[in-house]
């Protein structure tokens, strides 16, 4: 659980450049690879195959889907004006729901030793003008390529790293030996029916715990 709310942590922040829009879909193709030639490692790379992440949002609430190979999908959904949210995990051991307190909204943000590295070079990432940006944290660089043509008007949200002057649309980084890329395949600026995507009720089948 600690790491899909670290991913949450790290995805939900936003820039405010250009034209404004009000709500968005962002969905990203996420490749693994292994990060040594150990057959522990090509076999835990191959059963990530196909994975997948999508972000929805609007001025409040947010939804992250995160698919992890064909035996494991994340939800995660809040409302910031509420101060409400869930975590739903759909695994092979059976499917589980989680609240998020109250707490998990009024943490007091910790102060980090966060490098960016920003480098004069550019890419085109499904039309969009790219550029670089290495992010060094203790030890660990993750690469961005992130845009300043996208603007989301989320005055309330937080989603992608804080430290990115930008919405990016590619990066690298390694987790648990594994090198994970997740680059953008789709972007929308309308939630088709916002008020399943974002709702809050447990479906059926999920079983609360606490």
């Amino acid at each position: 659980m600690k790491y899909y709310l670290s991913v949450v942590g790290v995805l939900f922040m936003i820039t405010h450049l250009l034209s404004q829009h009000k709500e968005g879909l962002v969905e990203y193709a996420i490749t693994v690879k292994p990060g040594d030639t150990t057959a522990i490692q090509k076999q835990r790379a191959a059963l990530l195959f196909d994975s997948k992440m999508a972000l929805q949002f609007n001025d409040s609430l947010a939804r992250m889907d995160f698919k992890m190979g064909k035996g494991m999908l994340t939800s995660v959904i809040v409302n910031n004006y509420l101060k409400q949210g869930i975590t739903l995990n759909s695994t092979s051991a059976g499917k589980f729901a989680f609240y998020l307190t109250k707490d998990y909204f009024d943490q007091i943000p910790i102060e980090d030793n966060v490098k960016v590295e920003l480098v004069n070079e550019e890419k085109q990432i499904l039309g969009y003008t790219c550029k670089l940006a290495y992010l060094i944290d203790n030890g660990l660089i993750t690469t961005y390529w992130y845009t300043n043509e996208l603007n989301f008007d989320i005055k309330q949200q937080s989603i992608v790293n804080k430290h990115i002057p930008g919405f990016p649309l590619k990066y690298n980084t390694v987790k648990d030996g594994l090198n994970m890329e997740f680059e953008v395949t789709n972007i929308e600026f309308t939630i088709k029916d916002p008020n399943t995507t974002f709702s809050l009720l447990i479906p059926e089948g999920f079983t609360v715990v606490k």
